[in-house]
């Protein structure tokens, strides 16, 4: 079966090929508009070196003329000659004329003709070109035809100005016969003026046709190569920027977090090479992240017994022996014993967040005021010891899962009381406020606050922005909130600057 020809898109191509392509179309365009502009002077230069012809045809007409008058008065051989002599431009031109109306045109002839006529032989091709190129012309037609008829005509002086030489070198010429030849010459003359200002009245409309003609083609080629190149350049540009900006988007929504995100491919070009990579990118790491989720969990799993083992041994080593301990022992057995809860919290903390990825949860209606008012009631000893003042607004009823609720709710809280100023008293306010799809929490301190550009970077796993000795923690509590918030298909994020405070923000779905 043969495979059907494609011709590709402008936006499948490679970035380097539209640049060349739309480099190359501008070049020809370019060309074209050079090459129309070249033809149109080359066109007016020919019509403004037929009007020079007509000048000289018309000039010699009369100068022959008036040697054929001062011939006839005077009976001088040299005006006899001048006369001919100007009389050789008309018929170099009728040369040419009876090349121009062969089939085919005699080049060669015509050009002979023109020579003999006293044009300039760099106008003479150009000339030419314009009666074969524009003889149909109605303009260009007329002339023709007028300047045939001044050929004929001023044809018919040259059987007049025979006759009149024959009879003057007679030696005894008529006068009565003189008189009727130079009679006869007159309305030649007359007619011939009439026909040179026909044609000069038609060749200026022609050029005045022809300059209207050309600087419409003119016009209509600069057009089509600017708004060519100005489309071409808009189309390869958009195609370029919109790819860029959806790979912006995509990696701005990864490196958030968000692995649900994929890059949109407009087109098969490196842009879209790039796209398609980070999505199989995407894949690949949502793939890793299940297989290290899965290796937290056992490793966190099995990593347990071992701890509550030595946890065991240490509490009693320390009841049995406490009599011959001496105070040096009984600390490396508290920092041991410390040591131990503190891996065995993040160990937990681990557990929980490996588990959050597979979650499915089972929604329910929620009355979140009584939620906080359980946590509040349940961390009494904790607010107490801190003297925290804990507020909220009446809050809504939600549907969402319950127990990872109370741990969203629980981990801001206890951040909040967590990292208070020094000297000072932890404040925190929980409010909501109900949108069109979506409720809005948020969660406000009076604490240490955080700097912008960590922002980001808070709800990433094991991000730490205090050393463990100022504040105490594993890196994983907001990272299991913005968990269950985008489990709930939700969204969270903070405002908040150093020494200002800090207020979390979150939604849950309708």
């Amino acid at each position: 079966m043969k495979k059907k020809f494609r011709i590709p898109r402008l936006g499948d191509i490679s970035v380097r090929k539209k640049v060349y392509f739309v480099v190359g179309t501008m070049a020809v365009l370019i060309v074209i508009e050079l090459f129309a502009l070249w033809f149109s002077i080359h066109t007016l230069s020919s019509v403004r070196a037929f009007v020079g012809g007509e000048g000289l045809w018309s000039k010699s007409q009369k100068d022959a003329f008036y040697h054929l008058r001062k011939y006839y008065t005077g009976q001088n051989e040299e005006d006899y000659r001048l006369f001919h002599k100007f009389m050789s431009v008309p018929l170099g031109d009728h040369k040419a004329l009876v090349a121009l109306s062969q089939q085919p045109v005699d080049l060669d002839g015509a050009h002979r003709g023109f020579l003999e006529g006293r044009i300039h032989e760099d106008d003479i091709d150009g000339m030419i070109q314009l009666i074969t190129r524009f003889h149909k012309v109605s303009y260009i037609s007329k002339a023709i035809s007028i300047w045939a008829e001044a050929d004929s005509t001023i044809a018919k002086l040259l059987p007049v100005a025979e006759q009149m030489h024959a009879e003057i070198q007679s030696g005894h010429p008529s006068k009565e016969k003189l008189d009727g030849l130079m009679a006869s010459v007159d309305p030649v003359n007359s007619q011939l003026t009439i026909l040179e200002d026909n044609f000069s009245f038609t060749l200026g409309e022609g050029s005045r046709w022809l300059e209207n003609l050309i600087l419409k083609l003119l016009l209509i080629v600069a057009l089509t190569v600017e708004i060519t190149g100005l489309l071409l350049s808009i189309s390869v540009s958009r195609s370029i920027t919109r790819g860029l900006n959806e790979i912006n988007r995509a990696a701005d929504k990864i490196t958030k977090g968000d692995l649900s995100v994929r890059a949109t491919i407009f087109s098969e070009d490196e842009i879209g090479q790039i796209a398609e990579a980070i999505n199989r990118m995407t894949e690949q790491l949502i793939h890793s992240n299940k297989e290290l989720s899965q290796f937290a969990y056992i490793a966190s799993h099995d990593l347990q017994e071992p701890l509550r083992m030595v946890s065991s041994f240490l509490s009693r080593l320390e009841q049995q022996y406490s009599d011959k301990l001496d105070d040096k022992a009984r600390q490396y057995i508290h920092f041991a014993t410390d040591g131990a809860k503190r891996m065995r919290t993040m160990i937990l903390d681990l557990l929980e967040y490996s588990s959050l990825g597979n979650t499915q949860y089972e929604l329910e209606v929620i009355d979140t005021d009584t939620l906080v008012s359980d946590i509040i009631r349940l961390n009494k000893e904790l607010i107490e010891e801190n003297n925290a003042i804990i507020t909220w607004d009446k809050l809504p009823a939600i549907r969402a899962a319950k127990t990872p609720m109370q741990q969203l709710f629980q981990n801001l809280i206890a951040n909040g009381i967590k990292y208070q100023r020094p000297g000072s008293e932890p404040k925190i306010h929980i409010s909501a406020k109900e949108t069109d799809t979506h409720w809005q929490f948020s969660v406000k301190d009076n604490g240490i606050g955080i700097d912008p550009q960590f922002h980001e970077k808070i709800f990433i796993v094991f991000q730490r922005l205090h050393h463990k000795h100022e504040y105490s923690g594993t890196g994983i509590g907001l990272a299991i909130c913005k968990k269950i918030v985008e489990n709930h298909n939700g969204k969270i994020w903070i405002e908040s600057a150093l020494d200002q405070g800090s207020t979390f923000y979150f939604t849950i779905s309708k």
